[in-house]
């Protein structure tokens, strides 16, 4: 029984590495692309990205997303009050 076990266990390590360069072709086939020619030179490109991240705090009027919001509390009340809830058992904790 050693012996059919190490057989097939050499059958199947020769058919693995049989198999492994056909695998290799056909990852080689979805990894080509077509070279990228861009129609802007570099310093193009880099002004319109500096301009892009200028404008990136402005909200369009047609974006689903809210503009950022000014807080009218400091960071130290809110801990504050945190902590005061967390003193007065008011934050739940652990599972519901």
């Amino acid at each position: 029984m050693n012996r059919q076990l190490i057989a097939s266990a050499l059958i199947a390590a020769s058919a693995f590495v049989a198999a492994v360069p056909s695998f290799a072709e056909g990852l080689a086939e979805y990894n080509q692309r077509a070279d990228v020619v861009s129609q802007y030179s570099r310093a193009e490109v880099k002004t319109q990205a500096v301009a892009a991240a200028r404008h990136a705090a402005d909200v369009d009027t047609n974006s689903q997303v809210l503009p950022a919001v000014k807080s009218a509390i400091t960071r130290q009340e809110v801990r504050q009050a945190a902590a005061a809830a967390n003193r007065a058992g008011l934050l739940p904790h652990g599972e519901l």
